[in-house]
């Protein structure tokens, strides 16, 4: 009989650890946000190329509110796609632009072609489906 004496202190011990528990979790899931996105991107879909060369090429981006996103690294990838000499790097400035000057590809032997457009910001997920149509 001396273990049922003890079971209601168990119990309430048991009842007030799992409201501590809860009150935790409920407080922590309150201070979550909606995530971040990278919305839209703003530029000419088609490109054609002389002997390679696109020319600059600016690309516009948005937030998922569709505010303009300043501090954006937007990287075109394919083709063998170059910018300035370099890597086709740019990071979008407060008017959510990114520039990429003398753009040059590689043509190939194909006549048409697509550069992949990447775009990324820290705290924001991830964005990557749209691409450059480009004509030889």
């Amino acid at each position: 009989m001396g273990g049922i004496e003890g079971m209601p202190l168990q119990l309430m011990i048991v009842i007030l650890v799992a409201t501590m528990c809860t009150a935790i979790l409920v407080g922590w899931m309150g201070s979550i946000s909606a995530p971040q996105t990278i919305g839209t991107l703003e530029y000419e879909s088609l490109y054609i190329a002389d002997d390679g060369y696109l020319g600059d090429i600016e690309i516009v981006v948005r937030d998922g509110a569709g505010n303009l996103l300043e501090g954006a690294v937007v990287i075109l990838d394919g083709l063998n796609v170059t910018s300035d000499g370099g890597d086709a790097v740019a990071v979008t400035d407060e008017n959510g632009v990114a520039t990429f000057k003398d753009v040059r590809i590689d043509p190939g032997s194909g006549r048409t072609g697509e550069i992949a457009i990447d775009v990324s910001k820290s705290g924001y997920s991830y964005y990557g489906n749209d691409t450059l149509k480009v004509r030889f």
